[in-house]
């Protein structure tokens, strides 16, 4: 036993490395180990070997769960944190162990990366397709999991043929890749607004500090986006407060808690009627999703585009962005614009509290959705509440 933990600890130690990647950064760095994770993966001659290395990779890649629940909960749910960030960590390892040849590989990524063990399912290998193969969208996802099967030859070697043509086309397609213009009249909001916790008060004064932040930084601008959930409702009362207050000829698209979703909604000057653009395929799980409870919000497991202008839009909305199975949908539907909305808010209190990897999550985020972007060739108008 101690001579296998031993022969093992590389292997893990390896793991680690290329998790701890993702917490570096909001670049490429992140998605693009995650495909040198599945070499190793390959590389391995047992099922253990397999557990172990993708157990280094999702334990380090992980360790922001710890300051969520921290954050979302309070100090004296640090054990919860630490149970949520191990099970994660397990659960998203053990397919891997099972990935002795293509198949076991390819299936061990669409289970980790598909509901219902995707709605954890963060820091996946599918990533990497928009680092490899920027532009290329459904293309670039075939060519990686070739290139992933191509890793599985006889007697545990890679087929070199294959993988350098692979490289070869990844290289060119990065090559001439271009990143998408920013889309003209659009802009991006960022608030510093904390939870009001059913504070009605509060709720009327994060409402007007949105509105100043959108008068200030809009300010030229046709279609204003704001982050998300920075709006605990959308009842009338709300709604009048930002119909008096856009400026005219703007619209504004606003991230809301309304009707038990997280969901996107509209407002110009002096309407802000109750439609509902959009409202979120995915939620955090024991975040704003908690299961067992009445008085959560629900995932609506399919988010459909919206138009704006005739424009076709997909809202990327917080956990969403590092949830594969979200951008599989987006990419189905061709959208003509991300919007990437954020509710950042639990990161700056657990840096406050020195809570380890706290900035690492939102970077994460970022770092997914830059991956996914790049590989559907998509600008993005961003949006952050900090």
């Amino acid at each position: 036993m101690a001579s296998t933990a031993l022969r093992l600890l590389p292997t893990l130690a390896a793991g680690g490395i290329l998790g701890s990647s993702w917490l570096l950064g909001d670049g490429l760095l992140g998605p693009g180990a995650s495909f040198v994770l599945m070499a190793l993966v390959a590389a391995q001659r047992g099922s253990l070997g397999r557990f172990i290395a993708a157990l280094g990779y999702y334990a380090s890649g992980s360790l922001p769960i710890v300051a969520a629940v921290v954050s979302y909960w309070g100090a004296d749910h640090a054990a919860l944190g630490v149970a949520a960030w191990l099970g994660a960590s397990l659960f998203l390892s053990a397919p891997w162990a099972f990935a002795a040849g293509r198949w076991g590989a390819l299936g061990a990524l669409a289970v980790t990366a598909l509901p219902p063990l995707g709605v954890i399912g963060w820091l996946s290998p599918l990533n990497s397709a928009g680092v490899l193969f920027p532009g290329m969208s459904w293309i670039g996802l075939g060519l990686l999991c070739f290139g992933i099967a191509a890793m599985y030859g006889p007697a545990h070697r890679p087929r070199i043929a294959p993988l350098a043509t692979l490289g070869l086309i990844a290289l060119a397609s990065n090559l001439i890749y271009r990143e998408p213009a920013p889309l003209k009249g659009w802009t991006g909001v960022t608030t510093h607004l904390k939870p009001t916790r059913g504070n009605v008060f509060d709720d009327v004064r994060n409402n007007q500090e949105a509105i100043d932040a959108g008068i200030a930084q809009g300010k030229g601008a046709r279609v204003v986006v704001f982050p998300e959930a920075i709006l605990d409702d959308w009842w009338p009362g709300t709604r009048q407060q930002f119909a008096l207050r856009v400026p005219a000829g703007q619209l504004w698209v606003l991230g809301a808690d309304t009707h038990s979703s997280d969901a996107v909604v509209a407002a110009t000057r002096d309407r802000a009627d109750e439609h509902i653009l959009a409202r979120s395929a995915g939620l955090l799980l024991g975040g704003n999703w908690l299961p067992g409870s009445r008085q959560t919000l629900r995932p609506l497991w399919w988010e459909r585009i919206f138009l704006v202008d005739q424009t076709r839009v997909w809202a990327a909305l917080c956990v969403e962005q590092v949830q594969p199975w979200t951008w599989l949908e987006a990419m189905l539907q061709h959208p003509d614009v991300v919007l990437a909305l954020s509710n950042e808010w639990w990161a700056d209190t657990a840096a406050a509290a020195s809570l380890p990897a706290s900035e690492a999550g939102p970077a994460i985020e970022r770092a997914s959705s830059h991956a996914w972007t790049r590989l559907m060739h998509r600008p993005v108008v961003w949006a952050v509440n900090r």
